[in-house]
């Protein structure tokens, strides 16, 4: 799952299969107004998919197929629209299956930057989340609740303060993205993936 806070849309692969594979591959699609039932998407062996974020403020997704990465193409917005944005990035979007618990450290340039992570109701409790050992809820942050799956989700972003190297620590499942604005000069930006464990969706 994922908002369109710093989403502009999401490109879907097909699972790896050999390039002659005829299969037809689906994955669902949720967002706010409609997190029940969804829309069928059809991804094949040589064609992904792309899903749009510009009038979507969040999506979901599921799939009974199987593992099909997802990408996204980031940027950051210029409100009240989001169709205005500059600094695009591209990183990989870990499913909830690739989240990680505990403490991840990351980096941050000198001004600008933020972290925007998501967690489960496990770990959705501000007085319960650490940022370089200061509990959440003694920062500014933005918090937005997401409900997909009959579970709840919080997706949060705050403003990291100082350049180097940070601590975030959760125990719920989570995943962190940094992102960096004028990261290379006026209207760029940069942002990572912190972390997953690919090797829960294996197990």
């Amino acid at each position: 799952m994922i908002s369109n806070d710093l989403t502009t849309r999401l490109y879907v692969s097909p699972p790896t299969v050999a390039s002659e594979c005829e299969e037809i591959f689906e994955i669902t699609v949720y967002d706010k107004d409609n997190n029940a039932n969804g829309h069928q998407e059809i991804i094949t062996a040589i064609k992904p998919s792309t899903i749009d974020l510009t009038e979507k403020s969040e999506i979901g997704s599921s799939t009974d197929s199987r593992q099909m990465p997802m990408y996204r193409l980031g940027s950051i917005h210029i409100k009240p629209d989001n169709l205005t944005a500059y600094g695009h990035f591209v990183h990989y979007v870990p499913s909830v299956l690739e989240w990680v618990t505990g403490k991840t450290q990351f980096y941050a340039s000198a001004k600008d930057c933020h972290i925007e992570f998501y967690t489960d109701s496990n770990g959705i409790d501000p007085d319960l989340i650490k940022v370089d050992e200061n509990i959440l809820s003694t920062h500014n942050y933005k918090f937005n609740d997401m409900n997909y799956f009959k579970r709840q989700y919080g997706h949060f972003i705050m403003s990291v303060p100082g350049y180097g190297l940070h601590t975030f620590e959760n125990n719920g499942t989570y995943v962190l993205y940094v992102v960096c604005e004028n990261a290379q000069g006026p209207n760029t930006a940069a942002d990572y993936l912190a972390g997953f464990n690919q090797r829960k969706v294996h197990n």
